[in-house]
């Protein structure tokens, strides 16, 4: 059941804080389980987030052995392993439960947090920029492997000599494209006006009035567990 768009903005705000702030596995523990139950309770694909973790088990292997041979306990390395791993899977489901969200409702919810509109709509741009950026180093990357290149065979290298010219002619559409859509939103004068109407305002209902209240007194009773480690320690 999704909440009001406003609300999760502000729960994935205080997860994410809480998720770089909190640096032990044992204090990211709690956040991660109201990440989890969040994400399941909104909906969020959370089984699409766990195989894009799959396949950063050597980086965090690697990190967890290289802690523990700087420290020279091994359990403080599993510890820094399971941090790093708590802290990927917070971040991620954060951006999956706003991913839920059509874009312009997430706009509109910022205009209505009393943001500035031309910074709700960077963020839309923006997050539209990113798919297009990728689709276009990817056809960039099948036009070389039409052409005969071969990435398996080539070494590390190489490899990353190949990616830095797709980069480049990658970043300069993006400009260009960015360019074009500064020209266009200027000629219908964008920025002109300090306050601008909404055609779909979002409204608050008693549930979403309910999940506020859970969230505040999530953020307090996280707050409180934090202070008693704290002194416990």
């Amino acid at each position: 059941m999704k909440t009001d768009p406003r609300v999760t903005l502000l729960f994935v705000l205080l997860l994410s804080t809480a998720g770089v702030v909190l640096r032990g596995a044992l204090e990211l523990a709690p956040v991660l389980l109201s990440a989890m139950i969040a994400a399941l309770w909104g909906k969020a694909p959370v089984g699409r987030v766990l195989r894009r973790l799959a396949g950063l088990w050597i980086t965090l292997v690697s990190v967890t052995a290289l802690q523990a041979l700087f420290s020279g306990d091994i359990r403080t390395g599993l510890l820094t392993g399971a941090a790093v791993l708590e802290r990927l899977v917070i971040l991620m489901l954060g951006g999956t439960m706003l991913a839920a969200y059509p874009g312009h409702a997430l706009v509109q919810a910022m205009i209505q947090l009393r943001l500035p509109y031309q910074l709700a709509y960077m963020v839309s741009v923006g997050l539209r920029f990113v798919p297009q950026f990728s689709e276009s180093f990817k056809d960039s990357l099948t036009a070389m492997q039409l052409r005969g290149v071969d990435f398996r065979r080539l070494k590390m290298k190489a490899r990353l000599r190949v990616y830095t010219y797709l980069l480049m002619p990658t970043i300069a559409a993006g400009v260009q494209r960015a360019q074009k859509l500064a020209m266009a939103m200027e000629l219908r004068g964008f920025g002109a006006h300090e306050q601008r109407g909404s055609y779909a305002p979002l409204h608050m209902k008693s549930k979403d009035w309910l999940a506020l209240a859970g969230v505040i007194a999530w953020a307090a009773g996280l707050s409180a567990i934090e202070v008693l480690w704290r002194i416990a320690i």
